[in-house]
């Protein structure tokens, strides 16, 4: 039975590089664990406890190092299945394409020598060949050794088509069910075991330093960070289209979002930008603006103010279509693009809130690490890691983006 380029169409829409990012937290907490190692090593060595609470001391030491143990392999082993089966889309995706590659020859052959192939050459191939008068098609190239030559060429590049569709749907198939299982095995090999974070934060609450001691190990570049996920993610087409608007200059796509409401809602638009601004630097004064808590707090404010307002739907296509400029840094453009939907999630969760109590819900999210800055090594941070003014400005390294939704297209 043939394969046909519908059946793994799926596969033609995959992204590797998304497996790649999860496979890659999945390393960075194996990393950060394996950092956690040799602080246990200390307390063994350094500790000197005479009493009858030792034994136990010395057993709690020994169950951590058996459940960091645990978690360490656990995490690993996600890891590696989720690096075999990237790899194993990667292929897929290959032989997809050169399966295509077939088809289009097919389609070339059939569009030259006999009819119109239509969208699907397998399938019309297959209607051409199984008609009883199927010669009478091919009596018009003129000499039998013509008609063989063609008939022979069409069979090989279907044949062709067929297999390398059928082993990417197979490459695709098993590899998927071994990873599936595999992390299945590692979340099984996970240890049983439960904390309670309450107890916790009243000691971090309780214990002089701990806090600082906290804030210090978020700089481990394996401790929790946004990661790749978010930086490649939260990308967005380039529009090298500029237009001059109300002494503004704007995108294309931002100009076409804004042509969609009246000339009084376009003022109110603005009004919006700037009481963003002046809220924002009230609730985070003596900061650069840029790249920082009170960036983090504009955008999220003017995304939720302009989501009550307008809707989530046309608040997401103009807020987006704002980071459409040329030249704009992929680490600034994340940054905006992730705090903008953290806003309009704000807005949606509590949409009776007036806006002084949506700006106090985003000035609380921005201190709850719930947006994401630039840290001082201009990567993105959660903003509970980063304290104003200890960042950097982004880089100016731009990153390919994703293609801008339009009205009427679904919500991600």
């Amino acid at each position: 039975m043939a394969t046909y380029r519908d059946d793994v169409a799926y596969v033609e829409h995959m992204r590797p590089e998304r497996i790649m990012i999860g496979a890659e937290e999945f390393h960075r907490v194996a990393r950060l664990i394996a950092s956690a190692q040799p602080t246990f090593d200390e307390v063994r060595q350094k500790v000197e406890w005479e009493g009858t609470a030792r034994e136990l001391f010395d057993r709690r030491l020994r169950e951590a190092d058996l459940i960091l143990d645990a978690l360490s392999h656990s995490y690993e082993k996600a890891g590696r299945a989720l690096d075999d089966y990237r790899i194993a889309q990667r292929t897929a995706i290959d032989l997809v394409i050169d399966g295509v590659a077939r088809e289009n020859q097919l389609a070339d052959l059939l569009r030259g020598e006999v009819t119109e192939p239509g969208p699907q050459p397998m399938r019309r191939w297959e209607d051409l060949r199984s008609k009883d008068g199927v010669l009478d098609w091919f009596s018009e190239l003129g000499e039998r050794d013509d008609v063989d030559r063609v008939r022979a060429e069409a069979d090989r590049l279907y044949h062709e088509a067929s297999d390398l569709y059928a082993r990417a749907r197979k490459t695709e198939n098993d590899a998927r069910s071994v990873a599936v299982a595999a992390i299945d095995m590692a979340r099984r090999d996970l240890p049983d075991f439960q904390a309670d974070a309450g107890h916790a934060q009243a000691i971090i609450s309780s214990v002089p330093g701990l806090r600082e001691e906290i804030h210090q190990a978020a700089r481990d570049p394996n401790a929790r960070r946004p990661g790749l996920g978010v930086l490649l993610e939260y990308q967005v087409e380039a529009d090298a289209d500029q237009e001059t608007y109300l002494g503004l200059t704007l995108s294309g796509s931002e100009r076409r979002v804004l042509r969609e409401r009246a000339a009084v809602e376009v003022a109110e638009v603005y009004a919006v930008r700037e009481a963003a601004f002046a809220e924002a630097q009230k609730r985070f004064p003596n900061t650069f603006g840029e790249d920082d808590h009170q960036d983090a707090f504009r955008h999220a404010y003017a995304s939720a103010l302009l989501t009550q307002t307008y809707g989530e739907d046309w608040a997401e296509r103009f807020t987006t279509a704002h980071e459409t400029g040329p030249n704009n840094p992929g680490t600034r453009e994340a940054m905006d693009l992730y705090n903008n939907e953290a806003g309009r999630t704000i807005a949606l969760e509590h949409p009776d809130a007036t806006p002084d109590q949506l700006a106090d819900l985003v000035q609380q999210s921005v201190r709850d690490g719930q947006m994401v800055v630039v840290g001082p090594d201009k990567k993105l941070d959660f903003s509970d890691t980063v304290r104003p003014l200890e960042g950097d400005f982004t880089d100016r390294a731009t990153l390919p983006g994703h293609p801008q939704r339009h009205a009427g297209d679904p919500l991600p």
